[in-house]
């Protein structure tokens, strides 16, 4: 596992730099001062997902504070997301970390629902999970270049960002796509021609009630084909791909009933976390 490379005096400088106590930091991470004194004297280290909280607490860029020498593997990825292996079952509605610990020690690959899944929670692409994978199975793969957010920005770079994320690379059909866009709207707006010509790039744009039904065809909000903003983008494909997981689950039966208390919480948490990111009105948002 190439762990991030860490350096108890880089910390402590930046630590004293934030003006904070090494009782401040240890309050923030919840371990002991005596754990701070440990790491910041080389006298310890401290576990790898714990590193994300630490550079956060001292106002520092992970890959800055922590860098990196090697492309990630699939735990390099779980930790960079603050994340133990018991913390993914979660996501993977799965009652055991044993699938993701077995990928992570390279003996069994995930499983398509499973990459979807941990894909969004550790806020990475499809590809870059995949490639971390290849890693932990001990494959020589280099890093996955990150796409530039200008990059996804015709018709048919979005359409071939939700190919590649939501649909593992194979998208619907194009006579498909047009009759559920069509029914979906309840006009007809889309032809297999014209629906072929948006994603081969050859029609760069189209009305807004085109995109509109194109949207209802991939099911996603009409934002996501109008909008130019990666963040955008990136939040639509990830809520995407973790609601296709979880009905594909919900359609096998699942692995175990929800409780109607879990679920109130869920809808409560998925509800709070939404309003955080997006803001619950005008006057509350930030300036």
């Amino acid at each position: 596992m190439p762990d991030r490379v860490f350096d108890g005096s880089k910390l402590r400088d930046r630590r004293v730099a934030k003006r904070l106590s090494q009782a401040d930091l240890a309050a923030g991470l919840n371990v002991k001062v005596n754990a701070v004194y440990r790491w910041e004297n080389h006298l310890a280290t401290p576990p790898q997902e714990r590193l994300p909280a630490i550079a956060a607490l001292v106002g520092a860029e992970l890959d800055e504070l922590f860098p990196r020498l090697e492309p990630p593997n699939l735990a390099d990825l779980r930790c960079d997301a603050g994340m133990r292996q018991s913390d993914t079952t979660c996501y993977t509605n799965t009652t055991s970390p044993m699938p993701i610990r077995a990928a992570e020690q390279g003996k069994r690959a995930l499983s398509d629902e499973a990459v979807t899944a941990l894909a969004a929670a550790y806020k990475v692409t499809r590809t870059e999970l995949l490639a971390a994978q290849k890693r932990s199975f001990g494959h020589s793969v280099p890093a996955v270049k990150k796409t530039s957010p200008q990059v996804v920005n015709t018709v048919a770079e979005k359409i071939k960002y939700l190919q590649t994320e939501i649909y593992r690379g194979t998208a619907p059909l194009d006579a498909a796509l047009a009759s559920d866009g069509n029914r979906k709207s309840g006009r007809s707006l889309l032809t297999e021609d014209l629906v072929r010509d948006l994603r081969a790039g050859t029609l760069p744009t189209a009305p807004d009630d085109v995109l509109d039904a194109l949207a209802l065809a991939f099911d996603v909000p009409p934002v996501f084909f109008r909008s130019s903003d990666p963040e955008i983008d990136r939040l639509v494909v990830s809520a995407r791909a973790v609601r296709s997981q979880f009905t594909v689950m919900a359609a096998r039966g699942g692995e175990r009933e929800i409780s109607q208390e879990a679920r109130d919480q869920l809808r409560e948490f998925i509800s709070d976390t939404m309003a955080e990111i997006l803001g619950t009105d005008a006057d509350n948002m930030p300036t």
